[in-house]
């Protein structure tokens, strides 16, 4: 199990900047293409079904971290997906089909409680929708 790995922690800190890394390397090829709006909303979607895996793997990281924390390869990977995240949110809100009003810091809170509802997949699906329909631009921008 640990081949390449000394430790545990280790392992799943690799496992957690690889997943973090392929985010964000999709968030930005997103961002080189046409459609802003589109791009921010699949990266949404992507960030939400894929966060119920990082957050077991962030649980199994504390379990067997030392109290320092996530170290500055997890802290740079994380940095980095933001980053993204706010390139996207704000070629979107360019291209005004984001609200104008919208923070990245918003868009991750929405994110997480989206992650960790709880309850059937179309109705948490449903929401999701919800929560993109109202990052829409509203009428008046």
């Amino acid at each position: 199990m640990f081949r390449h790995f000394p430790t545990k922690q280790l392992l799943v800190e690799a496992t957690i900047v690889r997943h973090l890394t392929q985010l964000t390397d999709t968030a930005r090829a997103r961002g080189e293409g046409g459609e802003a709006g589109a791009a921010f909303r699949m990266t949404f979607r992507e960030m939400v079904s894929g966060a119920p895996a990082k957050l077991a793997l962030v649980a199994l990281m504390e379990e067997s971290a030392d109290p320092a924390g996530a170290t500055d390869e997890v802290e740079a990977a994380a940095s980095a997906l933001r980053d993204a995240v706010e390139v996207l949110l704000s070629r979107g809100q360019e291209a005004g089909e984001v609200r104008a009003d919208a923070t990245v810091a918003e868009v991750y809170v929405l994110i997480r409680a989206l992650a960790t509802a709880r309850g059937d997949r179309a109705v948490v699906a449903r929401a999701i929708d919800m929560v993109l329909d109202g990052l829409s631009p509203r009428r008046s921008e």
